[in-house]
């Protein structure tokens, strides 16, 4: 072992104080989770932080500590072409068989025949871990203390060890594009401490100086085959992750693998990781030479310059968004013992504020210019074969992922997902000429980092070509909600040619002489022709893809207008909506699936016919009362589970301005027990590791505080009857107006709505409309009792 840095850094470096206590007084911790133990083996234990390009999960042990690290564009896998060059051979066929009603054998063609190669797609990998062992100098630890402050996005940890208390404090910058720990005592001399990375695909490690690096390439290693993702042969993303160790006073050591600090008064540690991805085409890139400039870019920045840079970014977006509801006194008790007395169907709306602020937090830490979008588990995961892949899946959960993002204040975060629809658009278009003899362009249900845009999985799951359709939603939704034409400009051809493939597949079908998708199902919901008959999921038309063209159509009509382009174009979408099939009630009075009153089988994603209620706007509560009664019917019976189900039918209720049926379905959320989920400690939901239904929460409650989608600005339209009084600041609504609200015994008290761009507005409080025509920066304030 040899010798590298001794006290002599310590001239180089300044570092603030960090302050780290459980005593706080209960109101200052409104965005604080907080624990008297140690994460233990459970993922969701553990703490997470991110800067969009790179996650982590802190555990916060005492003497052996993980810091298990993600990189956003770490997959399996490499550069893939999915389609099938002869799938357009058996289209005609698939769409015959549909029209004649031979609903299994079209499936079992397109089966065989018009999926994906292979019909499986690629993971979200882990990138390895930082560990850190630490010598405790006293048998027992005591006045441990660990908290993630959502405001600033900074784990803190505390403990007494003998006479020394301990002090950690990690975060990870967006701007600087690094992960920052710091380690100190209160007494000089009482850091030691070791630093290794580990990985499973690391191939070389090293260390030059201060710095510990390891190296590897991604290839496949779990010994099992999932059917979810393709085994692919030779190796694939090469990545890099360096830490850089900065000691005050001490000694810096080193073995071929470990950083030993010995008696230091504090250490700092700087990591970045990267890989080779360069494009979804493109994996010739150099992570050493991106590690190099991250980290000459950072170098002489102290602790106190490289946090304050962090907090500048991190609080502005975290802090426009502000929930109060229930009592601030509740923060007394460490956040995983509310968690098991919520569970237990405790009341605790402050606790829920907390949920509904870590769905931003989680769109805040995992998606910012740069990165890859939110996944299936947002931007952390430590399996090999996560489930799903935690791939993007588009029928309704990579949607969900952005839900609250506009809303909640947050647009600058999404243009990770526009730059995966925009490559979808180019991946797409290969897809639509190669399967369907179509032009513009399509995805399926399923995506990954490679941008694979063939049906996979199975006709049950991936027979489903409109999710570039509803992907096309956000673009609209982000100009409603910024009035960025700039943006519309950029982004209106990808709605046109999600428009024009369907324009171009779309057919009349003989039984109902409708204009229809040819074949397509109600996501992964099965449906019975007649009693005693095979469950079938390929359908001539379904009421979802009716709801996404009663979207899609207009929104690009609207663009299109905007602009002052394609009038003919636009024409012909017009045109087509009024041959398309139209919203049906069924016998049951429920709304229907399919054009035909089929009796319902399995009932996987059994609330895609809602579409159009929400997240779309083409059924609204006033102006279709009878199909709003349909989805309140269907709504009634249903059992909560935590999962993105139970989280979208928030929003259902919230749209049908039920707010005590919003209320029960919000405190069952947190009270199911079944495999599809819980809430963990750390407030992730524990289905499947999904992020879905965080977001899919988040988003509900803010539709339950204010909706803008009926051509209003509505002030508490779904207010959950337990949440009696509070405040909501910096809400979003559509036209570019901030909204804050204050309510007492569940009554509006006052509401400030802020124009930015000077947008007329109509305004619903009070039981009452009225009109506005406020100027730039102008406020509109309603008052109530």
């Amino acid at each position: 072992m040899k010798s590298l840095i001794t006290g002599s850094l310590a001239a180089l470096l300044m570092f603030s104080a960090c302050s780290t206590s459980g005593k706080v007084s209960p109101a200052t911790k409104e965005m604080v989770l907080w624990y008297d133990k140690p994460a233990g083996k459970a993922w969701l234990d553990g703490l997470f932080i991110g800067n969009g390009y790179m996650g982590a999960n802190v555990f916060g042990r005492v003497q052996n500590e993980r810091i298990a690290l993600n990189e956003s564009t770490f997959w399996s896998g490499k550069p893939h072409d999915y389609n099938d060059p002869d799938a357009y051979k058996y289209f005609g066929q698939i769409r015959d068989l549909v029209f004649a009603g031979k609903f299994r054998e079209a499936e079992k063609l397109a089966d065989e025949h018009f999926y994906g190669i292979p019909g499986a797609q690629q993971a979200y990998q882990p990138v390895g871990d930082l560990l850190l062992d630490f010598k405790v100098g006293s048998d027992s630890v005591k006045d441990y203390y660990r908290e993630l402050d959502m405001e600033t996005g900074i784990v803190r940890i505390s403990y007494t060890d003998g006479d020394v208390k301990m002090t950690r404090e990690v975060f990870m910058s967006y701007p600087d594009h690094v992960m920052v720990m710091r380690i100190s005592a209160d007494k000089p001399g009482k850091v030691s401490v070791e630093a290794k990375l580990t990985s499973p695909f690391a191939e070389k490690t090293k260390v030059t100086d201060n710095r510990l690096t390891l190296s590897g390439t991604w290839k496949y290693l779990p010994e099992e085959i999932s059917w979810l993702v393709a085994k692919v042969e030779g190796p694939g993303l090469g990545f890099q992750t360096d830490v850089v160790a900065l000691p005050e006073k001490g000694s810096l050591k080193a073995t071929d693998s470990t950083l030993v600090i010995e008696d230091a008064n504090s250490v700092t540690f700087i990591l970045t990781s990267a890989t080779s991805y360069i494009n979804y085409r493109d994996i010739s890139g150099d992570p050493a030479a991106r590690c190099e400039k991250i980290l000459a870019d950072v170098r002489g920045k102290n602790f106190k310059t490289l946090k304050n840079t962090h907090l500048d970014d991190f609080t502005t977006l975290m802090s426009r968004v502000s929930l109060k509801i229930g009592d601030p006194v509740k923060n007394e008790m460490p956040t995983d013992a509310r968690v098991a007395a919520l569970k237990k169907g405790e009341s605790d709306p402050d606790l829920l504020a907390k949920i509904f602020q870590f769905g931003r937090y989680m769109i805040v830490s995992g998606s910012r210019d740069g990165s890859e979008p939110l996944n299936l588990q947002a931007r952390w995961n430590q399996d090999l074969l996560p489930n799903w892949g935690s791939k993007y899946t588009i029928n309704i959960n990579t949607q969900m992922n952005y839900w609250p993002a506009e809303v909640t204040n947050l647009s600058e975060c999404t243009g990770p997902l526009f730059n995966l629809i925009k490559d979808l658009s180019e991946n797409g278009a290969q897809t639509a000429k190669l399967y369907y003899n179509a032009g513009g362009w399509v995805a399926h249900h399923n995506t990954d980092l490679w941008r694979g845009t063939a049906p996979v999985d199975a006709a049950r799951y991936g027979m489903w070509p409109v999710g570039g359709a509803w992907l096309c939603q956000h673009i609209w939704e982000h100009y409603l909600y910024t009035g960025d034409k700039e943006f519309l400009r950029e982004y209106y051809p990808v709605m046109k040619g999600s428009a024009q493939f369907l324009m171009d597949i779309m057919t009349v079908n003989p039984a109902y002489d409708y204009l229809v998708i040819p074949f397509s199902m109600s996501p992964e919901q099965g449906f019975f022709v007649s009693e005693g008959s095979e469950e079938a999921f390929l359908a001539p038309a379904t009421t979802m893809n009716t709801g996404l063209i009663k979207d899609l159509f207009p929104n690009c009509i609207e663009a299109a207008g905007l602009l002052d382009t394609d009038a003919d174009f636009s024409k012909s979408l017009g045109e087509a909506l009024g041959r398309i099939p139209p919203y049906i009630i069924g016998r049951d009075s429920l709304l229907q699936v399919w054009i035909e009153d089929w009796k319902r089988g399995n009932e996987g994603h059994d609330m895609s016919a809602n579409f159009g209620f929400f997240p779309g706007n083409s059924i609204t509560l006033r102006d279709n009362p009878d199909l709003a009664a349909a989805i309140r019917k269907w709504l009634e019976p249903r059992r909560a589970s935590t999962s993105w189900p139970t989280a979208w039918d928030i929003s259902f209720w919230a749209r049908l301005e039920d707010g005590a049926r919003a209320d029960t379905v919000i405190r069952k959320f947190f009270m199911a027990r079944s495999s599809w989920g819980g809430i963990g400690n750390n407030l992730h939901n524990t289905a499947f590791n999904q992020s879905d239904a965080n977001f899919g929460y988040t988003a509900g409650v803010a539709e339950c505080l204010l909706q803008s989608h009926a051509g209003e600005i509505s002030i508490l339209p779904a207010l959950p009857a337990s949440w009696k009084d509070g405040s909501v600041t910096g809400l979003k609504a559509r036209g570019d107006f901030e909204v804050d609200i204050d309510w007492k015994d569940g009554k509006l008290v006052k509401a400030e709505i802020r124009s930015l761009l000077g947008n007329p507005c109509t305004v619903r409080a009070n039981g009452t409309t009225k009109e506005y025509s406020p100027a730039i920066g102008e406020k509109v304030v309603i008052n109530g009792i």
